[in-house]
């Protein structure tokens, strides 16, 4: 190849690389193809086309250019790293750890392929190992709030909750606008039994998102935990704002509902519930129990069988136990009911 032929290539390179820095990917990705039409072998324009491929969501494609680029240099770490990425994405898990390990082994002080090592064993369930992954990551970039995030999650999975509430602080320490943070913080919290700092966290989260539906949804459970039943219909109504068939939700306020006395209320609740999943068996074994507080024998038994038909012996016993029952109890019809 000529001088003037490689000054082309690498001229097209260049300018392909201040598209890429600039996040302008597709013009980018047509200076790379032109730069790789002159000089098809050309290593760094192999691999920047992978990158800027990846960064289009193209990542069959990108893979052929770090499996070309690699073929020319095994030894480019950053490649590796990013072919595992683009495996990732491809729910090509097994695969994505390998490309990671190689990578590690040209080099293993890589923050960000630990990182993303760790991601992948968390795809692939394996928390403890991605727990070892992340401290690794965390160790080598201590501001990396990402990777305390992704470490709290982890050991939140294995039931590690005290460290993963101290992870979830030490991301917040790097990133204190983190919804994902605040509301996961929270989940562990709620875990604990510790409802009123779970409450805390979550509208810090809610501050941040306010349309967040599991926050809300999350916060009214842990309301209702501790007894505050108003907060806790006020946090449910505010899911139904944008989702209106949360079913989870409805069945939270049919609780609440309950628990204050307010029969009807309730039983409307979970008419809601039936309305967006017609086969949640503790719906119908709850009105059954609004029904039967209120005194109306016949559609309490009608809701207790039809919750008996979808989950027989499990309300067969509860229902022999539960104090709800105690109105109809001397009733002959729901005797034979629950005591065959």
């Amino acid at each position: 190849m000529s001088q003037t032929t490689k000054l082309e290539a690498q001229f097209f390179f260049q300018h392909g690389l201040r598209l890429s820095e600039q996040r302008n990917y597709e013009e980018a990705l047509i200076s790379f193809d032109t730069a790789l039409s002159i000089e098809s072998d050309y290593h760094s324009a192999l691999c920047q086309r992978g990158f800027a491929l990846g960064n289009l969501g193209r990542h069959e494609e990108a893979l052929i250019s770090f499996n070309s680029a690699l073929a020319i240099k095994p030894d480019t770490s950053w490649v590796w790293h990013n072919r595992g990425i683009a495996l990732g994405k491809l729910n090509r898990h097994e695969e994505a750890l390998n490309s990671f390990d190689i990578a590690l082994e040209f080099n293993p002080d890589s923050a960000n392929t630990w990182h993303n090592r760790g991601i992948t064993l968390s795809d692939l369930g394996n928390y403890g190992k991605a727990i070892i992954s992340f401290e690794q990551s965390v160790k080598l970039q201590p501001q990396a709030y990402w990777a305390w995030y992704n470490l709290g999650i982890a050991l939140g999975k294995v039931g590690r909750y005290e460290e993963a509430l101290n992870s979830f602080d030490r991301a917040l320490e790097f990133n204190p606008d983190d919804f994902n943070c605040w509301y996961n913080r929270g989940i562990t919290l709620s875990h604990f039994g510790y409802h009123e700092k779970a409450i805390v966290s979550f509208d810090k989260a809610l501050q941040i998102k306010p349309d967040a539906n599991p926050a809300w949804y999350n916060r009214g459970v842990a309301c209702w935990r501790i007894g505050n039943h108003q907060e806790a219909m006020a946090s449910f109504d505010k899911t139904f704002e944008t989702q209106f068939d949360d079913y989870k939700a409805w069945f939270n306020r049919g609780l609440t509902l309950a628990q204050t006395g307010l029969l009807e209320e309730a039983i409307a609740a979970y008419n809601k519930v039936l309305e967006f999943k017609p086969d949640e068996h503790k719906a119908l074994y709850n009105k059954a129990c609004c029904y039967a507080q209120q005194g109306k024998v016949e559609l309490a038994i009608e809701n207790l069988l039809a919750a008996m038909e979808l989950s027989s012996e499990e309300y067969k016993i509860k229902a022999q136990e539960d104090p709800d029952f105690n109105n109809i109890r001397h009733d002959r019809r729901f005797a034979a009911l629950v005591n065959t």
